[in-house]
């Protein structure tokens, strides 16, 4: 992939698209980043490092997208004005469950404490509709700002895709996990 810049996450993406043969699943940076045609939705993930960013204000409602996405995770460096991918993964959403809990648990510790606060704001005489506005700012301010999946993750859960890659990654989701 040759660019005139440093490649953005868009760049990227649309190289793991061509090189796994995906088509775009919007036109906008909101749902899914790819799509196969039996309809197999993708999220596309790209690094140069240890680790890989996920999205800013992480909260169960990307748990929810994430839980339905397979994933596709690239990981390269630059080579001049160009990037190139060294090894790249899939991941299912199953092979991603340990670490969709994982983010679930740190977005829902603190859940007893609030219903605790809701109970006490109620029996204080706080109406229906203050408690219901309160609980949807708690909601907002439990997000996870870039949770990160270490490259030792994606390594160790899951399946490691070095040539034809769009037919060995068609293959790979048709194998039971």
């Amino acid at each position: 992939m040759k660019s005139g810049r440093k490649p953005q996450d868009r760049d990227r993406e649309d190289a793991l698209r061509e090189l796994f043969e995906l088509e775009p699943a919007n036109q906008n940076r909101t749902g899914p980043d790819a799509l196969d045609e039996v309809g197999r939705y993708y999220e596309l993930k790209s690094t140069t490092r240890d680790r890989v960013s996920t999205a800013r204000d992480v909260g169960q409602e990307h748990l929810k997208k994430w839980r339905q996405l397979n994933w596709i995770v690239g990981r390269g460096q630059y080579s001049g004005k160009t990037f190139e991918f060294g090894s790249t993964y899939v991941l299912t959403p199953t092979q991603m469950e340990p670490w969709f809990r994982a983010i679930e648990a740190k977005i829902t510790q603190d859940d007893a404490l609030f219903v605790r606060a809701l109970d006490v704001l109620e029996a204080n005489g706080f109406t229906q509709a203050e408690r219901d506005r309160i609980r949807r700012a708690f909601r907002r301010g439990v997000l996870l700002n870039d949770p990160k999946i270490t490259w030792g993750y994606i390594q160790t859960h899951g399946v490691e895709i070095r040539h034809r890659h769009a037919r060995t990654l068609r293959r790979v989701l048709l194998s039971p996990n």
